[in-house]
This record gives C-alpha cells, sequence and structure tokens, in this order.
C-alpha cells in the first residue's frame, strides 16, 4: 500500500472537517434533552447568575451548608444562559454547536496526519462514534471539545512549535469549564518536554509554555482546590455510579473502545516503529480513559490522527500477508480556497443552528417521577434515587434533595448512608431514623421499594416508573 498519504500536509483546509461537523451537527439535534445531570447543572448556573456564586450546598439536605465544587461553573452559566435565551431549544442549539466543533477538530486532526481525504475521514469514524456516548448537555461535553482543540494544536506543534503559544489561554478557559483540564495541562506538558529534547531552539518556549499553562488553573474562583476537583475526577472515581465504573466491552461504548485500543495496538505492531512523541501522548490518555467509563471518548479522539497517519500502512502489511492487493483510490492534492472554507463553514453553522431552533425541544421526562412532585412534601427529609435528583432539584425546588448527580460533595456519611438505605444494609432504618427521613422516592422494582411494601408503608402515590412512600414514626 502507498503510503506517501503519512506525510504532514503543509497546506490544508477546512471545508471536509466542517462539512462532517456540520453533518453531525445536525444529526445530534434529533437527540431529546435528558440527561439527569443536566438539570442541577442549569440550577446551579442560574444560581451563579442571579445570586452569585455558592461555595456551599443550598440544594439538599443531607449536605447542605456543606463546600461543593465551583470547578463547573462556567459551564453552568453557559448552559444556563442558552436556556435563558431560547428554552430548551437553547440548550438543544448549543450541545450541536459542541458536537460539530467536536467532529470538525477529530477530522482536521488527521487530515493533518494524512493527505488523503477518504483514509482521515475513516480513520476519524471511530472517534467520532465513540464521542457520541458523550453528546450530553453537560459541562463534561465543553471539556472534550477543549480536549479535540488541545490535540489538534499539538499536533499542529510537531511542525510548528509555537503554535503552543494558544495552549495557556485554552486552558485558563478549560479550567473555568470543566475538571477535564487536568488531563489536557498534562498532555501539554508532555508534549512541551519531547519538544525540549527533539529542539534545542525552542527549550524557552516550552518551559514558558507549561509555566504559564500551571499559573492559569489558578485562575478560577477554585484557586488551588482546583487540583483537588481534577485528581477525584480521573484518580478515585466513585465506582457506585456507572459512567463512573470502568470500561465495560459487553456495552455498545465499551466496543467501540476495544475496538480503537487494538487498531492501535495492532497499527503499533505493524507499521513503522512508533515516535516517542506519539508513545509519550496515547499511553497517559490511554491509562486515563480505561479508569471510568466516561473517560474513553477521550483515547479514541487523541488516536485519531495516529490512526490516520500509520493505519494505512499497518492495513498493507496485513493483506500482504494475505497476499491481497490492496488500493485506495489516488486523489490530487487539491486545497480548497479561503472561499470554499468560509463558505461551507456557513452552511454548517447555518444547518447546525437551524436544526437546532427546529428540533423538539422539550424534554423527555418520561424516566422522571413528574407525577409525584405535588405529593412532594416541602422541606428538607424525602430520600429519593440517585438519578432523580437533578430533576428534583430543577422541578421541586421546595424539597431538598438527600442526592443528585454532583456526588463529590456527598463523598463521605452521605454517600455511605444512602448506599446502605438503597442496598438494604443491616442499618438501613437506624439511617432513616437516625436522618429524620419522612419520605421514600424509589423506583418500584428498587430492594427498597419491595422490602417499604412488605413493611406495609403508606403509599402517597405509584405508576410503573416510581412510588412515593411515608417513613412511619418519622420526625
Amino acid at each position: 500500500m502507498d503510503r506517501s498519504g503519512s506525510a504532514v500536509t503543509r497546506r490544508s483546509s477546512w471545508s471536509l472537517p466542517l462539512v462532517f461537523g456540520g453533518i453531525f451537527g445536525v444529526l445530534s439535534t434529533f437527540a431529546t434533552v435528558g440527561d439527569p445531570d443536566l438539570f442541577w447543572h442549569l440550577a446551579q448556573g442560574r444560581q451563579t447568575v442571579t445570586e452569585g456564586l455558592a461555595r456551599v450546598d443550598t440544594f439538599s439536605w443531607s449536605v447542605n451548608g456543606l463546600p461543593v465544587l465551583t470547578d463547573q461553573w462556567l459551564g453552568q452559566v453557559i448552559w444556563y444562559e442558552a436556556y435563558a435565551a431560547l428554552g430548551w431549544n437553547g440548550i438543544i442549539v448549543l450541545r450541536a454547536l459542541l458536537v460539530a466543533a467536536i467532529v470538525t477538530l477529530i477530522v482536521a486532526t488527521a487530515l493533518a496526519a494524512q493527505r488523503r481525504p477518504i483514509v482521515a475521514a475513516i480513520a476519524a469514524l471511530p472517534a467520532i462514534t465513540l464521542t457520541r456516548f458523550a453528546w450530553t448537555e453537560r459541562p463534561q461535553l465543553m471539556g472534550l471539545c477543549c480536549f479535540a482543540v488541545l490535540v489538534f494544536i499539538l499536533r499542529v506543534s510537531a511542525e510548528r512549535p509555537r503554535v503552543l503559544l494558544a495552549v495557556p489561554a485554552l486552558i485558563l478557559l478549560w479550567a473555568n469549564l470543566h475538571a477535564s483540564f487536568a488531563l489536557g495541562l498534562a498532555l501539554a506538558a508532555i508534549a512541551c518536554a519531547e519538544l525540549w529534547l527533539r529542539r534545542p531552539d525552542s527549550r524557552r518556549l516550552a518551559v514558558g509554555v507549561v509555566a504559564l499553562s500551571i499559573a492559569v488553573t489558578l485562575l478560577t474562583p477554585s484557586g488551588l482546590s482546583i487540583w483537588t476537583s481534577a485528581s477525584g475526577h480521573f484518580l478515585s472515581p466513585p465506582r457506585v455510579i456507572q459512567e463512573e465504573g470502568v470500561p465495560d466491552v459487553t456495552q455498545p461504548y465499551g466496543f467501540v473502545f476495544a475496538f480503537v485500543v487494538l487498531a492501535v495496538l495492532v497499527t503499533a505492531q505493524l507499521a513503522r516503529p512508533t515516535v516517542l512523541r506519539d508513545v509519550a501522548l496515547l499511553v497517559p490518555v490511554l491509562f486515563v480513559s480505561m479508569t471510568a467509563a466516561r473517560h474513553t471518548p477521550f483515547f479514541a479522539v487523541a488516536s485519531a490522527s495516529y490512526l490516520a497517519a500509520h493505519a494505512p500502512e499497518a492495513v498493507g502489511a496485513i493483506a500482504a500477508r494475505f497476499r491481497v492487493n490492496v488500493r485506495l483510490p489516488a486523489f490530487a492534492p487539491r486545497v480548497p480556497s479561503l472561499g470554499v472554507d468560509l463558505a461551507t463553514a456557513v452552511i454548517a453553522l447555518a444547518a447546525v443552528v437551524g436544526a437546532g431552533l427546529l428540533a423538539h425541544g422539550a424534554p423527555n421526562l418520561s424516566p422522571y417521577p413528574t407525577g409525584a412532585l405535588s405529593s412532594l412534601p416541602a422541606g428538607p427529609g424525602v430520600v429519593n434515587d440517585y438519578d432523580w435528583g437533578g430533576f428534583l432539584i430543577w422541578y421541586a425546588p421546595a424539597t431538598p434533595v438527600f442526592i443528585d448527580g454532583r456526588l463529590f460533595p456527598y463523598t463521605g456519611d452521605a454517600l455511605r448512608d444512602y448506599e446502605t438505605v438503597v442496598s438494604l444494609g443491616p442499618t438501613w432504618r437506624d439511617v432513616l431514623v437516625r436522618r429524620g427521613a419522612r419520605a421514600l422516592l424509589v423506583k418500584p422494582g428498587s430492594p427498597l421499594a419491595v422490602r417499604a411494601r412488605d413493611l406495609r408503608w403508606q403509599i402517597v402515590t405509584e405508576t410503573s416508573s416510581y412510588v412515593l412512600f411515608f417513613v412511619p414514626n418519622s420526625r
């Protein structure tokens, strides 16, 4: 197989990446709003806009008044402002724009490593597919977009080191959007270390970029504690939550992740020797991606350009062993004009925004206990299902939650008590008494609901998706 496409092009066009970004951005608008964490992100964004940044909890009764994380404050404000401006369609438009940006950057990075558009597009598809599982209405999606920007910068910086000057500004924005900035800072430092070794004339640049990038992480409301949040997300995720568990290859996302990892390993084995830079950048991202299911898209995005550059050689080696003649279409290297790029960008932007505005905006509330809202007692005392915490924060502000998707404020006694109650641990009834629980809002098939029925606790309201019990002898 011809390997000429592995060279990094000096002239490039954004037309193909923008076409891909526009297509997938439009497709993302067909998904309804309904991520369980969106609601508490909106509530915190609204609170920040109307009352100022809260540093203690005001939404729960289990950790009320205790410190909360502020590492996503800007992302939450942006999501809320989109909602305030355009309602639920604003959420869809913002999500679609972020998806379009991520896909555009993935394809652009692959094209920076592979001049043949078909090869670059094929190499980008696994990464695009895996990011689909992260197309949620959270600051996390903004963090993934920042990661895609960084990967593109690092790819271009291999030949043009001065583009690394953009990294500190990116890290500053990222650190105020989502705690995943820590992974970006680590990758930038690794890239600068490799540049320091490879290009003695760029050592001052490399050191300056790393030093400034570290310094700007302190320009957040969290200050030094921003690193506590980041380490918690990456090094000690709570495994009781499904998305924080290790990747499961029996699930669709896990299968795609395993495919990407296998493709990279096979390519590294069969293609020409992998350079130090690729190893240094891909191995840490693979480690982080294997720590939690929701981190898996990082490796797919980071490896897209590597596969674009070297997978053709690996495919050629496999084909040669089976005596199969594989030939890809040869295209003359044509770079569309800047005018074509601008026109493509305008059309893609209009398509994405238009599709978002025309999409069905109302959130999908079918998984949530909407019918129980009017029966919830005001004030503290309701022990709710974890998945419904954010929903209750947004739709039932008069009833504080016991737990919700913010999770880390609950780490400790509150989370242990919740696990004890829902798993019917030996002291589950003692926990309810000690906490002063007055009601349970749980799923009908949960062990807690089954046990409450056996004990003949009063049912206030129920459907096939939820049941609300009054706890007897509650305070």
